[in-house]
């Protein structure tokens, strides 16, 4: 495979990345076939971290397209009974020859920082604190598939106020394409986990706008991405998002009929998304979560090409 590392969606050009959600769409239209641009191809998914969709995702997306899966648990290799095992550059160093490309989780960027200072074998970055371009990838496929003209579309996210590597790549995606997005937080302030945010959205031809007005807001949406609120610490399933700033139905009551709800899940029922709203017919979170899979197989075939 010859190497171009995705490590944000901002990687891809404007046309680049419609070709990537025409291909996302592509493959979902043909779910039943089986492709060849990864045969005989070996895909190492390291892992630090807890994941059911990108991980299954990309599993099954490299079987999809002719190749072979083989997953590490990044955690259990460098650590044995709570002592140092091995050194992040000699497992990337005797990785490299047994693998094409790899597909990365690593919230503490030890091994993601080693693979970024090679030229081969390529990474896909699955989500590493900042940046989840298959997600992204996922996310506007999914829009695409419902809605028409993406331009003339208002595109809303209820977040907190103190970033989301998720909902900033989301936004460089929609800001890529020439869309608009606003960020709802409580405060009408965003802190992004990407030190490089503000920096990034101007040199992108969309339209961001922050603000804390969320009745006026969600009442001109068509697509509304909810994030999961997570906040640093083991608890922080006990800090909740203020009752005004969850999508449920008093602050969906004068939403648009047609406004299409997403979610990256997990999903905390009741705590930034009622039970109500995310079982609602508006919400398609889990054809957002399938999307991941066509998502996968393009990012990878993107690999396989460039």
């Amino acid at each position: 495979m010859k190497s171009k590392n995705i490590l944000e969606i901002t990687d891809f050009t404007k046309k680049e990345l419609l070709k990537l959600i025409q291909r996302s769409l592509f493959l979902k239209k043909n779910n039943t076939k089986n492709f060849s641009s990864l045969k005989n191809k070996r895909i190492g998914l390291l892992f630090d971290a807890t994941s059911l969709r990108t991980k299954m995702s990309f599993e099954m997306a490299t079987h999809k397209l002719g190749g072979f899966p083989y997953f590490v648990d990044i955690n259990s290799i460098t650590h044995e009974a709570d002592a140092p095992r091995e050194s992040f550059e000699d497992i990337v160093d005797t990785l490299d020859k047994f693998v094409d490309a790899y597909v990365v989780r690593d919230y503490s960027q030890n091994t993601l920082n080693v693979l970024k200072r090679k030229d081969y074998p390529p990474v896909i970055n699955a989500f590493s604190l900042v940046g989840h371009p298959s997600q992204a990838l996922a996310d506007l496929s999914t829009i695409f598939s419902k809605k028409t003209n993406f331009k003339d579309l208002h595109i809303a996210a209820l977040c907190p106020e103190t970033g989301s590597g998720v909902i900033e790549s989301f936004a460089y995606g929609v800001l890529l394409l020439g869309g608009t997005i606003t960020l709802i937080t409580p405060t009408g302030k965003f802190s992004a986990k990407n030190r490089d945010f503000t920096d990034v959205i101007q040199t992108l031809p969309g339209v961001l706008s922050i603000s804390k007005d969320v009745e006026n807001i969600i009442k001109n949406t068509d697509v509304l991405y909810v994030d999961e609120w997570w906040y640093p610490g083991a608890e922080f399933l006990k800090k909740k998002p203020p009752k005004r700033y969850r999508a449920d139905k008093d602050s969906l009551k004068n939403a648009k009929q047609d406004l299409i709800i997403l979610h990256c899940l997990p999903a905390h029922h009741n705590r930034e998304i009622s039970e109500e709203v995310f079982y609602s017919p508006q919400s398609i979170v889990f054809e957002e979560a399938e999307f991941r899979i066509y998502a996968a197989m393009a990012l990878l075939e993107y690999l396989a090409k460039h």
